[in-house]
């Protein structure tokens, strides 16, 4: 048991916060961080270290604001003490913020500056996370070449490093990476290597077994890749909130290429209805595909509206397919038109017909009814 009271305390509680944090319950994760905080009292390092790990806890509990007032605090503390490596943790903790917050383009830039200052200040072990996570972003901005040059310079960094949850967390990104080059196989062993390695973190664990899922798809192993994914909800459970919002959306996506879309429209509400910006992308991807293996009227204002969102948060992987699925409902649309064209040049009138079809609804997240 931990013993003893004051600062010392609250860094073995703020240690123990970010253990648990990854290997167990994140609300459990926040109560330490919380309890760190008011044993810190006035000693300056300890309350910036305690400020530190209840930004990052809060970042991934849905607590934006409070992370952001936290994370501001600790580095104004990091910067009167002079604690250069503070100051960088901080930084990379703003970066990882603006990531989830689902501006891309912008938090790849500044997952490149951290990764360096890390570097600079001898602190490798920590340049692994946003070197890999800068990759990750870049295959989301479809820049996939890049970033798996990004993934594997993560994946080395954390071999050598000797650091397993390193390199679950890099491969996890490689992975992903390998996948959009078309390269599946490689992707399915860089996942499978991580499910190994991450055996001791939920979080890890989720994104491995998401990580393989996009690879059997790209493979064409559609009921592998939706055990999978399953796989990746399950571990994910109510804590990780990004990862069960990504794991909803993926099921969602292979249950609408199956053709099954029983229980698709539930998956895709779960997956907007959780977790921070940066995995909406992909469950309005979702949410547009489902409508348009339906035939909704709606499916091209959605479309073009997520494309729209996609494009401006630096999420452009999924502009062109969602590109194509507006299209595909104007073309059809304008197919409709024609065939109304024909009847009533046939007749001479328009019989009567049902109800016109109402106007499309709102281009927003509640189009699944």
């Amino acid at each position: 048991a931990v013993t003893g009271r004051g600062p010392l305390h609250s860094r073995r509680m703020s240690r123990l916060a970010m253990l648990t944090f990854g290997s167990r319950d994140v609300r459990q994760a926040s109560a330490l961080a919380e309890l760190a905080l008011v044993e810190a009292g006035d000693d300056v390092p300890a309350v910036a270290a305690a400020l530190e790990t209840a930004a990052i806890v809060d970042m991934n509990n849905d607590h934006g604001e409070r992370a952001r007032e936290r994370a501001e605090a600790a580095l104004a503390a990091y910067r009167a003490l002079g604690d250069a490596a503070g100051v960088a943790r901080i930084l990379d903790g703003r970066a990882m913020a603006t990531f989830l917050d689902g501006h891309i383009t912008e938090a790849v830039a500044t997952f490149g500056r951290v990764a360096q200052l890390f570097a600079d200040s001898g602190e490798l072990l920590r340049v692994v996370t946003p070197r890999a996570t800068r990759g990750h972003g870049l295959v989301f901005a479809d820049q996939a070449a890049v970033g798996l040059v990004e993934t594997s310079a993560a994946v080395r960094l954390a071999r050598e490093l000797d650091t397993a949850e390193g390199q679950a967390y890099a491969l996890w990104h490689r992975s992903e990476a390998l996948s959009a080059l078309g390269r599946a196989d490689e992707a399915a062993a860089d996942a499978r290597a991580a499910l190994v390695l991450a055996v001791d973190h939920r979080g890890w664990t989720a994104t491995a077994h998401r990580a393989l899922g996009i690879a059997l798809v790209a493979r064409g192993e559609l009921d592998d890749a939706a055990a999978a994914f399953a796989a990746s909800a399950e571990v994910a459970g109510e804590s990780f909130t990004l990862f069960a919002s990504w794991a909803a959306a993926r099921r969602a996506l292979v249950g609408v290429a199956r053709g099954e879309t029983t229980g698709v429209a539930e998956l895709v509400a779960h997956a907007l209805a959780v977790g921070p910006a940066l995995g909406h992308y992909e469950a309005r991807w979702a949410q547009v595909e489902l409508l348009a293996a339906r035939g909704d009227p709606r499916t091209g204002a959605l479309a073009v509206a997520a494309a729209e969102r996609a494009r401006t948060g630096g999420h452009l992987a999924s502009v062109g397919r969602l590109a194509e699925l507006a299209g595909s409902a104007v073309a059809g649309h304008q197919g409709h038109e024609r065939d109304a064209d024909q009847v009533l040049d046939l007749s001479g009138a328009i019989a009567p017909q049902d109800a016109a079809p109402a106007p499309a609804d709102r281009a927003d997240e509640g189009a699944l009814g």
